[in-house]
């Protein structure tokens, strides 16, 4: 069943007021698409707990308008699981979930995003809302500019209570405004190449393995921790272009690395940066190259999910 409710902002966070109704049940990657692009505006899809598979090679889902995408979770160990399978066709990308630049306020909430290849989420709207979310052992797409989860040029986004483990490509890449809060980021990658379909291709820009901040971007981090991530240029946990990338305070980063490989294939650490790495700033002395460190050391990852 499909509830409409009633949208207001609190604290920049829609807030919904719903009539209590079922969930809907989810038993294939054709049946979510085939819900979610039925929906009607500012609909809530109170989605059943399930476990689809979503072959890497399938088109994506346009969401068509604004909407609440949410997991009916009734205790923490109920998921809703989408997992990639199989190989991606070299040629194409496929975001498993595209909002074009006319749709806003969508939000995504209490989803688990598994193995899924050339990116999970890519937007090009406004207000775009991730939480209580999980995006695990995905890779972004073939090239310089995509990323697990991917704001364009004009978008606004905002991650709250998610965990980012394990990914290739960075985790996160943003070309608009975005705040980060109450986020995991661990053992996540931004390398220059990957295998897909047997071939060797190009994947991200080697910088910001959890963050990238591109140009135009303007970035908020907030009560976030960052452990081992990796880039093999600048910028393992978070790479900005310019200045524009703030640390609110309450951040932490630890073992975050730029590594290479030696002769004999040995993984090398190059370089470390337990915050945010600025290409160029606009002040001050310094023209570039910055690494500003995080207030402490993490502990372990406190998002337990």
């Amino acid at each position: 069943m499909k509830c409409t409710p009633i949208l207001s902002l609190l604290l920049f966070m829609p807030t919904y007021t719903f009539a209590s109704c079922a969930c809907e049940t989810i038993d294939s990657w054709k049946n979510l698409k085939n819900i979610i692009q039925s929906s009607s505006t500012d609909a809530l899809l109170r989605l059943c707990p399930f476990q689809i598979e979503k072959p890497n090679s399938e088109s994506s889902i346009v969401i068509p308008n604004s909407m609440h995408i949410m997991c009916a979770k009734e205790s923490r160990s109920d998921e809703c699981i989408i997992q990639g399978t199989g190989n991606t066709e070299s040629n194409t990308n496929h975001e498993a979930f595209k909002i074009p630049q006319n749709v806003h306020n969508v939000w995504f909430q209490g989803l688990y995003f598994q193995r899924i290849g050339k990116g999970v989420i890519k937007s090009e709207g406004l207000n775009l809302q991730i939480t209580d979310s999980i995006f695990e052992k995905c890779q972004s797409p073939p090239k310089s500019r995509g990323a697990i989860v991917l704001i364009e040029v004009n978008s606004t986004a905002t991650i709250i209570d998610t965990i980012f483990r394990h990914n290739q490509g960075s985790a996160v890449q943003s070309y608009g405004k975005l705040t980060v809060s109450h986020c995991s980021f661990t053992d996540n990658e931004s390398t220059p190449i990957w295998i897909s379909n047997d071939e060797t291709e190009n994947r991200g820009g080697g910088v910001g393995g959890a963050i990238m901040n591109g140009p135009g971007g303007y970035l908020k981090i907030y009560n976030s921790q960052f452990l081992r991530n990796m880039a093999d240029k600048d910028g393992p946990a978070v790479w900005s272009y310019e200045d524009t990338a703030i640390d609110l305070g309450s951040n932490c980063g630890m073992k975050n690395h730029i590594v290479g490989n030696s002769p004999s294939n040995e993984e090398v650490i190059l370089g470390v940066c337990d915050g945010i790495y600025y290409k160029e700033v606009s002040s001050g002395d310094s023209k570039g190259n910055l690494c500003a460190s995080f207030g402490g050391e993490c502990g372990s990852p406190f998002l337990d999910k």
